[in-house]
C-alpha cells in the first residue's frame, strides 16, 4: 500500500490515474497539491495499470479481471475506497460513490498507520459511511481470522451500524462480497466465516464493574467506538478495552495485518465525568494536518505526532467543519432549519462545540 513517498519504489509498476470516474478523488489530491502538501497523489495510484478504465461492476468483466480488481483492493485500498465503495443512493436506486474529503482520506491514512485516530465531524457529513466502508474492506477482502469490535453508544445505534454494513456489503460486486447464508447475520455479530472474520458489537454498561468486565473482553486488533462521549463509564470500558488488546496486536504486526483503534463522534459535553475523559483524550493528541502526509516513513510520522502532542502520545484529533469538508454555508442553515436545534444541540451537532452545562 502506499502511504509515504517513499513507497512507490517497492511498486515500480504503479501509476497514478487521473482518469478515474470518482473525480473527487482528482479534486482532493489538487486540493493537497494546493496545501503544498509533496506526497498528494497516493490516493490516487492503480498498482495494476491494466485495470485503468475497467469497470469493477461491469457484467461483462472476465475472470481474470475479476481476479486482478480483488488483488487490487487487497494490496491497494486506495483502488477500492476510489472505484468499488459504494453508498446506497439518497432518493434514487443508484448506488453512489464514496466522496473523497479531508475527513475520511485522513482516517484510512492513520488507521492503515496504526495512528490512534479521534475523528469528529459534524452531523451528514459522511462519518459513519466512511468508517463502515473500512469496515467492509477489511472484513471481506484485508482480514483473514480478525475479529473486530465495535462499541457504540445504544442498541438503536448498533442496529443502525449493522444495517449500514449489510447494505455495504450488497452493493459490493458480487465476486467481491464473501458473506453467505452461512454467516451470521444480526444486530450484535457479523461474520464472513470463509476468511475467519468476525464483526462484534457492544453497548456501553450502566454499572462501573460490568463496564470494566466487557472492556477487558474486548480483546481485537481492531476497534471502533462510536459516539463515545455520550456512553456511560467509558472512562472505564476504554482503557479496561486498550490493555485488553495488546496480544491481539503483537500479533497483527507479527503477520503484518491491519490494526488500530477508532474513535468517532459528535462533539460532547466537558463538564461530566465520560465526556470529559474523551475531551482529554482528544485536547492531549496531536492536531491532525495534512503536512503528516510528507513524514518520511512510520517511524518519523509517529515522532512527529508524539512532538505535536501535549504528552508525547500516538494519537490524533481531527476535527473538522463544515467548510473543510467541502461544504458552503447554504449547506449548514439548511441542515440546521431542517434539524430544528437550538443552542448546545446545535453547537455540538453542527460547530463542533465540547459544551458545559
Amino acid at each position: 500500500m502506499i502511504l509515504f513517498s517513499n513507497d512507490y519504489a517497492r511498486y515500480p509498476g504503479a501509476i497514478i490515474n487521473t482518469e478515474t470516474t470518482n473525480r473527487s478523488f482528482v479534486r482532493m489530491a489538487a486540493v493537497y497539491k494546493k496545501m503544498g502538501i509533496k506526497n498528494h497523489a497516493f490516493i490516487l495510484v492503480l498498482f495494476n495499470p491494466a485495470l485503468k478504465g475497467i469497470d469493477p461492476f461491469s457484467p461483462d468483466l472476465t475472470i481474470e479481471e475479476m481476479a486482478m480488481i480483488a488483488v487490487e483492493c487487497k494490496m491497494n485500498p486506495w483502488f477500492y475506497f476510489r472505484e468499488v465503495a459504494r453508498a446506497p443512493g439518497i432518493g434514487s436506486d443508484e448506488p453512489v460513490m464514496l466522496e473523497a474529503n479531508r475527513g475520511n482520506i485522513a482516517l484510512f491514512w492513520c488507521f492503515f498507520n496504526h495512528v490512534m485516530v479521534i475523528l469528529i465531524q459534524i452531523r451528514q457529513t459522511g462519518k459513519s459511511f466512511s468508517t463502515d466502508t473500512l469496515m467492509t474492506l477489511l472484513q471481506n477482502i484485508v482480514c483473514q481470522n480478525t475479529t473486530i469490535n465495535l462499541l457504540t453508544k445504544d442498541d438503536k445505534l448498533r442496529g443502525e451500524n449493522i444495517a449500514r454494513l449489510k447494505e455495504i456489503a450488497l452493493l459490493l460486486p458480487p465476486y467481491l462480497n464473501q458473506r453467505t447464508r452461512e454467516d451470521a447475520n444480526n444486530t450484535e455479530e457479523l461474520t464472513v466465516r470463509s476468511l475467519g472474520n468476525k464483526y462484534l458489537t457492544h453497548v456501553p454498561q450502566s454499572s462501573p464493574k460490568r463496564a470494566y468486565n466487557m472492556g477487558r473482553g474486548l480483546t481485537s486488533p481492531i476497534f471502533h467506538i462510536d459516539e463515545s462521549p455520550f456512553q456511560p463509564n467509558i472512562s472505564i470500558a476504554l482503557p479496561a478495552a486498550l490493555a485488553a488488546t495488546g496480544a491481539a496486536i503483537d500479533a497483527a504486526k507479527k503477520n503484518n495485518a491491519p490494526y488500530g483503534t477508532i474513535l468517532t463522534t459528535t462533539a460532547g459535553k466537558k463538564d461530566d465525568r465520560d465526556g470529559r475523559f474523551i475531551f482529554n483524550l482528544m485536547s492531549d493528541a496531536a492536531v491532525w494536518t495534512e503536512k503528516f502526509f510528507d513524514a518520511e516513513n512510520l517511524d518519523a510520522l509517529e515522532l512527529m505526532i508524539k512532538r505535536n502532542s501535549r504528552v508525547g502520545v500516538c494519537r490524533v484529533n481531527i476535527t473538522l467543519n463544515h467548510r473543510q469538508l467541502g461544504k458552503d454555508d447554504q449547506w449548514l442553515k439548511r441542515k440546521l432549519d431542517e434539524s430544528l436545534q437550538t443552542g448546545d444541540d446545535a453547537n455540538r451537532d453542527y460547530f463542533n462545540l465540547w459544551t458545559s452545562g
